[in-house]
Formats: structure tokens, C-alpha cells, sequence
């Protein structure tokens, strides 16, 4: 894999959070007591992951609670996709229904999965520090996250895939990667945007820049990984079967869109109009999302996650 810190532009300078070590801590705490229940290699592959860094990286600003908070809800999220995306479909739905259930409030039994113990508690904990219209927001954009791994499941996971196009490939992607939620997160650091800030053309602009900038460093950083496990919804993946080109050609495309895209994020990030006494809030919010993207990049070096050597063992 060609060295993407070299080639992918990052605007943003690399930060940690000071409370990195306790992060790590809760972190390796709920998966061997709450994850480890579930089948070893899964456990496993939770504990390469090194989510208490990835959120230490992409909030680096976070206070304590709201870090321990963001460090749940990332394993959780991996967690979500990783277990339940190979489901048959009919099966995926119940889950999905489940999740939702829980996002309002149910309570779920003590037999039932920790994947949907450790959502209620995430749940519970954003109940208690946001405003009713971010949590209802934050549901919606659950549902969405959750639908994308129902569509991204019909068409992974099996020999013949039928892959998107590109144009299909853009807004499943935006769902499945879950962005939307994060970028609700990063409102909680940088201060909650009420609805008819958030519904506005250039906050919705760059809320979608910012998934595309996740979502494709993902697929450049994983691609050989997603390809081994028969995943369609990889742009590299996507851009190869579109163009009938070599992977490295494909690979090359794909750099090339995301270094695009960052700098579409900057044209808004130096230009943000005027939202009256909302101007700060959502300057501070698209930094939030800079160095979210930046703290992805910098949490690859850390995660064994995709190391195809990490997985044999």
C-alpha cells in the first residue's frame, strides 16, 4: 500500500486527547466484560481496533465524560457493522427494528447481545447531556446508519458481487459510514447547532463533505482488507469494477477524489456565512470536523485493525 500521510492532503495538524490512557482503559475494560461474551476472533478484532485512540485522535478536545462516551459509541458502531452485516437479510431487519426500539428508550433484557446492551448505555449517556432535538436528530441518523448496513449488506459478502456505480455508491456510503452521527457527536464539543442551523444548504454541505472524506480514507486505507472479505462497498473497489482498470489506477482515482474533496472542506471551512450568533458555533464545528478527519488519518498508525498479518493470528 502506497504511504497515504504522504499523499493524501491534511490540513489539520495531528492532536490527542490528554485522557488517552483512561480511555484505554474503559476501552479494554468493556471488551473483555461486556464484548467478550461474544465468539473470540470477534473479541479479537475489537481489541486490534484501538478505538479509545481513534477517539482520543478525532476529539481531542472532548472533556473526560464526553471522551469515555465517544470511545463507547466508536466500538459500538464497529461492533454494529462487523457482527451483524453478514446477517441474512431477514435477520438484519429484527436487529435493525431492536436498535431502534432501544434508541427510544426499551430497556433490553439481560440475555440479550452486548452490542445492544453497550447502545442503551450510550443512548442513556447522550440523553443526559443533550438537548431533546439533538437526541432526535441523532436517532434519525442512527436509522440511517443502521439502513446503510442492511443495503450494504444485500449486495457484500458473497463471490459475485454486483457493485454500485459510483454515483450509487456516494449516498449509501454516507449512510454506512456512519458520519452522520459523528458529526452529531462533534456538536457535542463544539456546541449544539439547533435544527434550522443544521437543515441549512452550507451545514448540510458540510456534513456531507465530511462523510465522504471518512468514508474514503476508509476505503483507501482498507480496501485490500474489504476485498479479501468479498465487501462491495469500497470506492477503490467500486472505481475498478466501474472503470475496468487496474486496482493501482483505481487506487489513484480514489486519492484523487478524496484530495478533491478536502478541498472543497476548505473553500467552506474559509469562507463560513453569516449565522448571527451561531457564526462561532458553526466555525467551530467545521474545525471539529477537520479534526475528526485528521485524527482518522493519524489513529491509522495505531489500529492493527487492517493489517492483513494482525488477522492471522
Amino acid at each position: 500500500m502506497k504511504n497515504l500521510k504522504t499523499i493524501l492532503l491534511n490540513p489539520f495538524p495531528p492532536r490527542v486527547s490528554p485522557y488517552l490512557t483512561l480511555m484505554r482503559e474503559k476501552s479494554e475494560q468493556w471488551i473483555n466484560e461486556d464484548y467478550g461474551t461474544l465468539p473470540q476472533p470477534f473479541v479479537k478484532m475489537m481489541k486490534r481496533l484501538d478505538g479509545a485512540s481513534w477517539a482520543a485522535h478525532s476529539w481531542p478536545d472532548a472533556p473526560l465524560p464526553l471522551s469515555i462516551s465517544f470511545t463507547r459509541a466508536l466500538l459500538w458502531g464497529i461492533a454494529q457493522d462487523d457482527y451483524y452485516a453478514p446477517f441474512q437479510a431477514e435477520e438484519l431487519s429484527k436487529v435493525t427494528c431492536r436498535m431502534m426500539e432501544v434508541a427510544r428508550g426499551t430497556i433490553p433484557g439481560p440475555e440479550e447481545n452486548p452490542i445492544i446492551h453497550q447502545f442503551s448505555i450510550l443512548m442513556r449517556e447522550f440523553e443526559v447531556i443533550a438537548t431533546e432535538d439533538w437526541i432526535k436528530r441523532y436517532i434519525y441518523d442512527v436509522s440511517q446508519y443502521l439502513e446503510g448496513i442492511e443495503i450494504d449488506s444485500s449486495i457484500s459478502y458473497r463471490k459475485n458481487i454486483n457493485y454500485p456505480s459510483i454515483k450509487e455508491y456516494i449516498p449509501i456510503r454516507r449512510k454506512n459510514v456512519a458520519m452522520a452521527t459523528v458529526n452529531d457527536k462533534i456538536e457535542l464539543v463544539t456546541g449544539i447547532l439547533p435544527n434550522y442551523i443544521v437543515v441549512h444548504p452550507f451545514v448540510q454541505e458540510a456534513r456531507n463533505i465530511g462523510g465522504d472524506l471518512f468514508a474514503w480514507s476508509n476505503d483507501l486505507i482498507s480496501f485490500e482488507k474489504e476485498r479479501q472479505d468479498d465487501e462491495a462497498m469500497n470506492l477503490v473497489l467500486v472505481i475498478q469494477n466501474e472503470r475496468k482498470c487496474t486496482m493501482e489506477d483505481a487506487f489513484d482515482e480514489a486519492v484523487q477524489m478524496y484530495n478533491s474533496r478536502v478541498e472543497d472542506f476548505m473553500v467552506l471551512y474559509n469562507d463560513v456565512p453569516d449565522f448571527g450568533v451561531y457564526t462561532p458555533v458553526v466555525k467551530k464545528f467545521l474545525e471539529g470536523q477537520g479534526l475528526w478527519i485528521s485524527g482518522y488519518l493519524n489513529w491509522f498508525e495505531d489500529t492493527k485493525r487492517y493489517s492483513m498479518q494482525e488477522q492471522l493470528n
